[in-house]
């Protein structure tokens, strides 16, 4: 009986400092769970187009809104290990070891936030560009903080790290409003060479969308071929109508060419039999 009364006697000793314990644990995972709900609320927030001012910049908007998340989360675990009584001292020390480690086991990860950041500071391409790299290309969708995303003309989202696009070579084919149309026909040796580019030029200036001034479209004789005399052409369309303009203006050429009867000459070979 004295034993049991001993241990009760101790238990009931240490019941506050338990309760204490568990009340701080308690409040600690409180404060940890609000800390996490919050920044996915405004990640989620930061991350809507509707969100912020007209003018806020659509390329920086997921890095911002991811950003955000990871600072809050990272004061809401140093208020969670500070509520279980863990010096302030003692946390900077681990979490900068664990920042060192961190940091060695994943370099490549860190390159890629470096990347990231070069390329939202230096912009070589933004948002909604269309751009070749790294042998994908694709409508840009998001420059995170790790990996670009794009989507290419099939509607499969390509993610590409930060590092592999800084790195590589990158054509980004809408960062001006025109791009340049150019085709190279060729037509018969007994061809109007004058009068088939005065067609040409026709179909170029009455197309809609052909830049005029400066821009104006040219047409020029390129070559000689073996079985065809080649006529260069080239105008400025609008780059984000590139595809269909470019399609569009093939269709009206062959057609023009046909109506007028000038032959477009495909290779031919002729073999003896001996």
């Amino acid at each position: 009986m004295e034993k049991i009364s001993s241990i009760l006697s101790k238990i009931s000793e240490s019941a506050p400092f338990i309760f204490e314990i568990l009340i701080n644990l308690a409040a600690a995972l409180f404060i940890l769970i609000i800390g996490w709900l919050l920044a996915r609320v405004i990640r989620k927030r930061l991350r809507s187009p509707s969100f912020g001012p007209k003018s806020f910049d659509e390329t920086l908007r997921p890095v911002v809104a991811s950003g955000v998340f990871y600072a809050i989360m990272g004061m809401s675990i140093y208020a969670f290990l500070t509520k279980l009584g863990i010096p302030a001292t003692s946390l900077l020390a681990v979490f900068g070891a664990m920042g060192l480690a961190v940091g060695l086991a994943l370099k490549d990860t860190l390159s890629n936030i470096a990347s990231g950041v070069m390329l939202l500071f230096l912009r070589p391409l933004q948002v909604g560009d269309f751009v070749y790299t790294d042998g994908y290309s694709g409508s840009v969708e998001e420059i995170g903080l790790f990996a670009t995303t794009l989507k290419n003309i099939e509607g499969i989202y390509i993610y590409v790290p930060n590092s592999e696009v800084w790195s590589n070579r990158l054509q980004n084919y809408t960062r001006h409003t025109e791009r340049q149309f150019r085709e190279t026909i060729g037509v018969g040796y007994e061809s109007d060479l004058k009068k088939t580019q005065e067609i040409l030029l026709n179909v170029l200036e009455a197309a809609p969308g052909v830049k005029g001034g400066d821009l104006k479209p040219e047409c020029y004789i390129a070559s000689f071929g073996d079985s065809a005399i080649m006529v260069s052409c080239r105008c400025w369309v609008p780059a984000d109508q590139w595809m269909k303009r470019t399609s569009d203006l093939r269709i009206e050429i062959k057609e023009a060419l046909d109506k007028s009867k000038i032959e477009m000459p495909f290779p031919q070979r002729v073999l003896h039999n001996k």
